[in-house]
Formats: C-alpha cells, structure tokens, sequence
C-alpha cells in the first residue's frame, strides 16, 4: 500500500522500536493515521496495527503529536473498560480531523468511569481541528460525559449516535453532574442520535443536563436525540449562549422547570438570544412527576415546555429578558407514553 513519505517514515520508526521517534523538520502526514487505542492491553506498543495498540488515550494523542498527523482514526475494540483518568485532547493542528469510534465489527465501546475521579470522560480543547466521537456508552461519571471548551475556531465537534447513562452524583459520590454534553465557549456543535438516560444528581437535582450550553456557546443543532429520565432540564443554555437549535428530539420524565431552560444564576450574565424549540416529542410530566402548567416545589414556579430567568428559579425571578431567549418553533406535541 503506498503511504506519503512522511507517513511511511514515522510508521517505520515506531514499528521498529515502538518507541516515538521524531519526524524530519517540517514533516506532516497528509494522509489518515488510525491508531488503537486497548485499555486492556497488557503493554502499550506503538499503537499502529491492533495488536500493538497504545493503552491510553494519552499515549494515542503523543502518537499523532510525532508523527504530526493532520487527520485520524482513534479505534478502541468493543468491550467494557474502567478508565482511571479523564481524557484531555489538546492536540491542534490547524485543520486537523479527529474521529474517536470502535473497531469495526467488535461491538460497543463501554467506558465506564466508576473507578475514576470525580470528571468527566473526556474534554476536548483544541479550537483549530474538528473531532467526532461516536459510538461509545459512556456512564458512571460524577461530573459528566464530554465537555467542549474554547472550540470558537475552524474546528467543529461532532457527538453522534452515543449512549450516556448514569451520570451524576446519585450513582456516583461527589460532584454534581453537570452535564452529559457540557459546553463552554463554543460555537456549531452538532449533537445528534444519541440517549441521555438517567442523567440523576440526588444533590442538587437541578444542576444536571443532557445538554448544557453555557457561557457563550452558540449555533449549535441539537437534533434526533432520546432524552429519559434526567433530574434538571434536559436542554439548558446559559449566560449569552445564541442561536441554538433543538429539533426532532425526545423528551420523556426529565427536567426539574422545563425541557428547555435559559438561566443565568450569577451577577453580571445575559439572557440568550434566538434559541428554538421545534418538532420535538414531550412526555406531560418532569423528573419529578409535576405536569407542565402546574406549580413546583411550593414556590409558585410554574413548570413549562420553555423557561428563563436569573438566580433561583423562584416566580419573582422567572422571565427579565427584553427578548424571549427561546421561541416554540411549532411541530412539538404532548405524548402521554414513552415514545421510544
């Protein structure tokens, strides 16, 4: 198989010793590296062909940083793993391409954070490339499942066709959960096919989302998702967070105020503008069984499809905004059953 001179001489340096040998000056691989990553290992190798895979994702990431590859394949076999360490990507080359997914044909990655510190499973941080993580179930973490921060770039993410279950400070001591997908500072995320289960903080029930939108986070398309069983609203956008989109998902038993929320609970935040609400399936009632229309934990707080305000959602701080920060788009409807 013929690889570019740049590709052919890194792999030949790390076959030969697995160790990380550094490419020429000014070198880049032009073409797709795939590199494997088995927490199950019972060695890191050099993390080229499957059976020499890396054990880290850590260790993936110095991989690609040698060989300056531009686009790649991060492939874990399926199966279950208890990872003891968040994951941090920050390697950014500008326009560079990331896909994190399974090995083709091995079933489904599990990375079960039960055995970890309080976190999240991965954050990302690189604004210059574009990722996609799919695939994967991802469950058992206190804080969370993926945070996106600074990603204001070229580069775009991509959160597609996952399972995030059993998150948050109910299963998992310490925290609170904050959020499956949780969003700093980021712009044109597309979130899509994935299920948000049982996403529960037994303290601060609120705190926790599916999606989590906060702090200037903006056109971002939220759509085909299945939302269950989730403690605070499912769908938050916070502090000047813009021109999101929620579309064709559904919703079933979640939320504490809303299935939609923009709140801003410190000084100095600003109400979103141009979020919409459209073509989405809505259980009648929230987490804790309170129907939509109807008051909340004794404090006047009307329960609604779409809501805002500042502080604690109490009635005297409900709304404030000089333009609505979400609009119904229409197509949303009511269903009595699970509809999935």
């Amino acid at each position: 198989m013929h690889r570019p001179a740049a590709v052919a001489l890194t792999l030949t340096c790390l076959m030969a010793g697995g160790t990380l040998t550094a490419v020429p000056a000014g070198a880049v691989t032009t073409g797709t590296v795939t590199v494997y990553v088995d927490p199950s290992a019972p060695a890191s190798g050099n993390g080229l062909v499957r059976t020499n895979a890396v054990r880290t994702f850590a260790e993936a990431e110095k991989v690609l940083r040698n060989a300056r590859a531009v686009n790649a394949t991060i492939l874990t076999p399926g199966g279950t793993y208890y990872p003891d360490e968040e994951i941090k990507w920050t390697y950014d080359p500008p326009g560079g391409r990331f896909t994190f997914a399974a090995v083709p044909g091995t079933g489904a990655v599990v990375m079960d954070g039960s055995r970890a510190k309080a976190g999240y499973y991965m954050t990302i941080s690189s604004p210059n490339s574009s990722f996609t993580v799919s695939g994967k179930t991802i469950k058992n973490y206190t804080n969370g499942g993926i945070r996106v921060r600074g990603m204001k770039g070229p580069g775009r993410v991509t959160i597609k066709n996952n399972l995030f279950q059993h998150l948050g400070n109910k299963a998992n001591p310490g925290g609170p959960g904050y959020g499956a997908v949780h969003v700093t500072d980021s712009a044109r995320l597309t979130i899509t096919g994935n299920r948000f289960y049982n996403l529960e903080n037994s303290e601060s029930p609120a705190e926790i989302h599916g999606v989590y939108l906060a702090t200037r986070t903006s056109s971002t398309v939220i759509r085909g998702n299945r939302f269950g069983y989730i403690t605070g609203d499912p769908v938050r956008t916070r502090n000047g967070s813009n021109k999101n989109i929620v579309d064709g998902n559904k919703f079933w038993r979640s939320g504490s105020y809303a299935d939609f929320s923009d709140w801003r609970p410190q000084d100095g935040e600003v109400c979103g503008k141009g979020n919409v609400f459209k073509n989405n399936q809505v259980g009648r009632t929230t987490y804790f069984g309170k129907k939509f229309g109807s008051d909340i934990y004794g404090k006047g707080v009307r329960v609604q499809l779409l809501l805002w305000g500042h502080h604690k959602p109490t009635a005297a701080n409900v709304g404030g905004c000089a333009t609505r920060p979400i609009t119904n788009g229409g197509g949303n409807k009511y269903v009595t059953s699970r509809p999935w």
